[in-house]
Order: C-alpha cells, then structure tokens, then sequence
C-alpha cells in the first residue's frame, strides 16, 4: 500500500509539473499577442503604412531583424517549413492583417492553455 501511495504522490508531482508549463505558455502566448498588439498600435500611430505588406514594411525599418528570424528559424531551429508555409504567407498580407492574425492566434492559443492548465475541482469539492 505504501508504493501505491507514492506512486499516486509521484503522479500528482508530474501533473502538477505539466500545469506549471501550461499555464507559462499560455501566460507568454497571451502577453506576446498583447505585445504585438501594442506594436501595431505604435505602427499606425507613427504613421507607418499599415496597409503595405508586412514584409516590405518589416523590410524597410529593419532588414537585419528580418534575415535574423529566417536565419533562426530554418537553419537553427531546423524548421524551414514553418518559415515557408507559415511566416512568407503572413509577411505577404497587409500589415494590419498580420498583425491581427498574430493577435488572434496568441490570444485564442494562449487561453485554451490556460484553461486546460487550469486545476479541476473534485466532484462534491466546495471552495469558498
């Protein structure tokens, strides 16, 4: 009996442990989707043309940023697909869309980890 119980405690620490990673992740995810928010904001306020495509406009205020995070993406993350079937897509929308896209995405992503970190109540449980 003794095993058992520390196996349930065992399993409980490894749950537990996975719900702290959840809910990081949807925290980051959330607070990145609010940061770029916040940069298209500054964007459009600072008259930049939001309408342009998303990567000329990235490409006009800071070309080495941009080669960094192809660079980073398909040579030392491994993940040429990613910049390919999900990064050119977005660079080629309008700025504005980007963004929103990006915004949605984290928020959407960031809240359903957050909710599936979330503890369960046991059944008949009361919290006041």
């Amino acid at each position: 009996d003794e095993g058992v119980l520390r196996g349930r405690r065992q399993d409980r620490k490894g749950a537990r442990a996975h719900m702290v990673i959840l809910t990081f992740l949807g925290r980051l995810l959330v607070v990145l989707a609010l940061g770029v928010l916040g940069l298209g904001l500054w964007l459009w306020l600072s008259g930049a043309d939001v309408t342009q495509q998303a990567g000329q406009l990235w490409f006009a205020m800071d070309l080495e940023s941009l080669n960094g995070a192809q660079v980073l993406i398909q040579r030392h993350l491994h993940l040429p697909w990613l910049w390919d079937e999900g990064v050119v897509p977005l660079l080629r929308r309008p700025t504005w869309e980007a963004i929103l896209w990006l915004v949605i995405g984290g928020l959407i992503l960031g809240g359903f980890l957050l909710a599936v970190s979330r503890r369960r109540r046991r059944p008949g449980s009361f919290r006041s």
